[in-house]
């Protein structure tokens, strides 16, 4: 009995609401037809109008995207629920058009949702529902602000530490918490990277909150955290420069950079404080090489950190290794300028030249094996306890007033008889300088020979006999493009031989030559006695000495003895030799023919045959009283038996005709008589 009044309450704002949801229907057309019912003006909230409430039927004083609220008069006013109705309004005191509120919220409980559309300010009324009655003059207003909960932006960087760093990049929230895990809250500054310790924790969690308090327009964003493994120092092995300090680049060859970690660059300060490069140079993960742009002198090293900065490492040190280059009186002089370590060793390269091996003292190098004009580049290699540093290349071009260093030249006769001269130089000749031979003939004065601006050997075709008549030496200098002339070389002598027949029948040869003068003077010269095949194949060879020899045993087997003399020593380089011309007698071909023979099958000169020396590839022919060939023969096996066409011999006298070309070409002959006796 207690709760009838209550029911009978709850009836009749049933009823009221369909009476009056039915009259709107009913009176649709007249109220279109009628003028519109304006409100009266709205009365601003003062002391308790009517309160906003959450699902939990918590009193909010903001509103939540998402979040639906409830409102409700306050309690002190005694209003009739079933007469009020609220309405909801973007913007500050905006109010509906007229006092009546939309069909759909004519409901028992009007809840509102608001959305992302309506983030900022609304304006909520509250609408007396009773038209006619008076009761549109009940109308009251507040305004509530409606907040949107986006999940707050964080970025999360692991630390091999057991840490992470936390930086807020969020900017929706008044303030915000960062958590790891179930462990405790820490607040969060925007933009201010935060090192949060995991505890064993493998996610970390921010929370934006509104100042106004909205508990349940909390942004909540949480990431999984992926662990960073421990990693060795960065490897830092060479550093090279590519031009003279400070411009060109630098390129760095380093290695041991894994991705999750912070890897700089930096070079010591003067006080020797390690300090990061300005400007930073990127120094991607997994880089094997590194470009600087603008590189100063200095010592450089990788430094590495983690995101929390509590492992920090760094590689080995190579300091910079720059060039300079100078030259004056045919000296090249180069400047090192490092702070490397004192036990640095150096390697200098010089090109056109290899390795080459020169000392350092205080950083500086001179460098003396250079030829005037010439542009030599240089570059140092450092090999540095913390790693290897190469210079920038340096072109030095000699210049000088001192003379060329003397040259020397070698005389020597070809397979020709032709003489030719071959210079040999200290260093090579540069373009635009020359060599300037000279000859000197028997007693003559020197003469100018000829000029060349290559190393190529030069010829003097000179007759053979014109040589012997008189004969030469020769000398050469050199003209540098500096203009600066040399000291004119030893003179060099080519080696003239003679041969002749020591005898009638050329059994033995005598020899004789004209002295050798090398490229050093006072350094003896040895001989040694080539005999030569017709092709300037050596047959043999025979140690000579002196300026004379004689051949007791020359080759039995050949009509042209022809010899050379190969000579070394007297200065001449190892693996090099002179030759001097070539020498040769041709020996009289002897031919042995008898008079008779008896072919009566005795077996006593049973046959006509050719005996001799040197005979080869000639024609024998046998002619009879009437002129007409019997025989014919070619070779040392060819004889005659004295029958003619198979017949017999006939007894009596035989014409015979001998020709044969020597081996020097020349023609040689012979004719005779042959008797067949019984």
């Amino acid at each position: 009995m207690t709760h009838q009044p209550a029911l009978q309450v709850l009836l009749m704002q049933l009823l009221n609401r369909c009476f009056l949801f039915l009259c709107l229907c009913l009176g649709a057309g007249i109220l279109r037809a009628q003028p519109a019912n304006p409100c009266t003006t709205p009365t601003p909230a003062s002391g308790c109008t009517f309160k906003a409430y959450n699902s939990s039927g918590v009193e909010i004083n903001s509103f939540c995207v998402g979040q639906p609220v409830r409102f409700l008069p306050c309690a002190d006013r005694g209003a009739d629920l079933t007469k009020i109705t609220y309405e909801v309004l973007r913007g500050i005191g905006t109010v509906p058009p007229s006092c009546l509120p939309p069909v759909a919220n004519l409901a028992l409980t009007y809840t509102y949702t608001p959305t992302s559309a309506e983030v900022g300010m609304v304006t909520v009324s509250e609408l007396g529902n009773g038209v006619g009655t008076g009761l549109a003059s009940t109308f009251y207003i507040r305004t509530f602000e409606v907040y949107d909960a986006p999940p707050p932006s964080f970025t999360v960087a692991p630390c091999p530490s057991g840490s992470v760093q936390v930086t807020l990049t969020d900017a929706t929230y008044d303030s915000y918490t960062v958590q790891a895990g179930t462990g405790p809250t820490q607040p969060i500054t925007r933009s201010s990277p935060e090192t949060v310790v995991l505890a064993g924790a493998s996610t970390v969690t921010v929370v934006g909150k509104y100042a106004a308090g909205t508990a349940e327009c909390n942004g909540v964003s949480t990431q999984t955290i992926t662990t960073l493994a421990p990693a060795p120092p960065p490897v830092f092995t060479s550093l090279n420069l590519e031009g003279a300090l400070p411009s060109g680049t630098a390129t760095l060859a380093v290695g041991g950079l894994p991705p999750g970690y912070v890897h700089t660059i930096q070079v010591a300060d003067a006080s020797g404080v390690f300090r990061d490069l300005v400007p930073a140079v990127p120094v991607p993960a997994g880089s094997t090489s590194i470009t600087l742009p603008t590189p100063t002198a200095g010592r450089y090293r990788i430094f590495r950190t983690d995101a929390c900065g509590i492992s920090n490492t760094f590689s080995s040190t190579i300091s910079t290794v720059s060039l300079t280059g100078s030259s004056a009186l045919n000296r090249n002089n180069l400047r090192i300028t490092t702070d490397a370590d004192p036990s640095t060793t150096y390697t200098i390269t010089r090109s056109p030249a290899t390795t080459i091996a020169l000392a350092v003292v205080g950083g500086e190098v001179v460098d003396t094996d250079v030829e005037c004009g010439t542009t030599y580049t240089y570059r140092v290699t450092a090999l540095q306890p913390g790693g290897t540093a190469v210079s920038n290349e340096v072109a030095v071009t000699t210049q000088s007033n001192l003379p060329p260093r003397q040259p020397k030249l070698i005389a020597s006769f070809n397979e020709n008889d032709v003489v030719v001269l071959t210079p040999l130089l200290a260093a090579p000749l540069v373009r635009g300088s020359s060599l300037n031979y000279r000859r000197t003939s028997g007693s003559q004065p020197p003469i100018d020979f000829g000029t060349a601006t290559t190393i190529r050997s030069l010829r003097d075709s000179t007759d053979l006999a014109e040589l012997r008549a008189q004969p030469p030496c020769y000398s050469v200098r050199i003209t540098d493009v500096c203009g600066n002339t040399s000291v004119e070389s030893p003179p060099t002598c080519p080696v003239l031989l003679s041969a002749s027949a020591a005898d009638p029948e050329g059994n033995a040869t005598t020899l004789t030559w004209t002295p050798f003068s090398g490229p050093t003077p006072g350094v003896p010269a040895t001989y040694t006695l080539q005999r030569l095949a017709a092709d300037g194949t050596v047959l043999s060879s025979i140690a000579v000495s002196g300026n004379s020899y004689t051949d007791l045993t020359p080759p039995t087997d050949r009509q042209i003895l022809r010899y050379r003399l190969q000579i070394t020593g007297a200065g001449l380089p190892s693996g090099t030799f002179s030759y001097s011309n070539r020498a040769a007698i041709t020996r009289q071909i002897l031919l042995t023919i008898p008079t008779a023979f008896t072919p009566n099958g005795d077996g006593l000169n049973d046959v006509l045959e050719v005996k001799g020396r040197y005979l080869k590839g000639y024609t024998f022919v046998v002619v009879d009283r009437n002129g007409q060939e019997v025989f014919r023969g070619t070779q040392r096996g060819d004889t005659w038996d004295g029958t003619i066409k198979g017949r017999a011999p006939v007894l009596g006298a035989y014409v015979w005709r001998f020709q044969q070309a020597n081996e020097d070409g020349k023609p040689f002959k012979a004719t005779g008589s042959v008797t067949i006796l019984k």
